[in-house]
């Protein structure tokens, strides 16, 4: 008898889990990106091939695009099971030259250029900021 609660328990639980998850900007890597940036390619990849050491059991998507402008840089957003492990991700990151890492609720982000103009990288960063930028209930 104590078996038939179990399935409307479980269906409420796996509903939940499935609206629970981050959802991308649909432009969160544009075509042109802080009027200087042309994206040359978009690219999602299978969580196995994740090129940073971010805990594959915590990634629920990797996006990764390439630009060119003022330089050339690639960028990657982790969707992330958990805000907690992106903050967790940016606390303990090691710092690299030429890389730029940031967290945005359940996002962690990775941006590598080469020889990229500082303004024009910043420019860059900071749109990508905004677009992922948690965004807030209409009341």
């Amino acid at each position: 008898m104590r078996h038939r609660y179990w399935i409307p328990a479980l269906a409420v639980a796996s509903f939940l889990a499935c609206h629970n998850r981050t959802e991308l900007p649909p432009d969160v890597f544009p075509q042109t990106a802080a009027n200087e940036w042309r994206r040359t390619a978009l690219h999602e990849l299978a969580v196995s091939d994740s090129p940073d050491p971010v805990p594959r059991n915590e990634i629920e998507r990797v996006v990764t695009a390439s630009y060119e402008g003022q330089g050339k840089l690639d960028a990657r957003v982790y969707v992330l099971s958990s805000p907690a492990i992106g903050l967790e991700l940016s606390q303990r990151w090691r710092p690299s030259a030429d890389t730029v890492f940031f967290n945005s609720g359940s996002c962690f982000v990775v941006v590598k250029w080469q020889a990229a103009e500082r303004r024009a990288l910043q420019d860059f960063v900071r749109e990508l900021e905004k677009r992922l930028a948690p965004r807030k209930p209409a009341s």
